[in-house]
């Protein structure tokens, strides 16, 4: 597997487990999309990414969600793995092709 591929496959586990986090965390306080959007104050598209793992939600917007679910941005985080892979320069993504 190239370093590329092996980034954007610990990137996507990644990101799935963090929307998993994110929606089991919002549900096991009985709340909706919806009103997690309004006590966030997060947009709703980008809260809908979030939590289907197709965005990387800068640290802020962590910070604001864990506030928002009563939780610490630890909690959000918990069970994944620190990811090995680090996105490969562009000069070694040209390399690759």
């Amino acid at each position: 597997m190239s370093t590329m591929a092996a980034y954007r496959a610990e990137k996507g586990a990644y990101l799935q487990g963090l929307a998993a986090n994110v929606k089991r965390l919002r549900q096991e306080r009985g709340l909706s999309q919806t009103d997690l959007y309004f006590k966030a104050d997060v947009h709703r598209t980008e809260l809908g990414k979030i939590e289907a793992g197709e965005t990387e939600p800068r640290l802020m917007i962590l910070h604001v969600l864990a506030h928002a679910l009563g939780v610490t941005v630890d909690e959000l985080i918990a069970g994944l793995p620190v990811p090995k892979e680090r996105k490969p320069s562009p000069l070694a993504a040209n390399e690759e092709q």
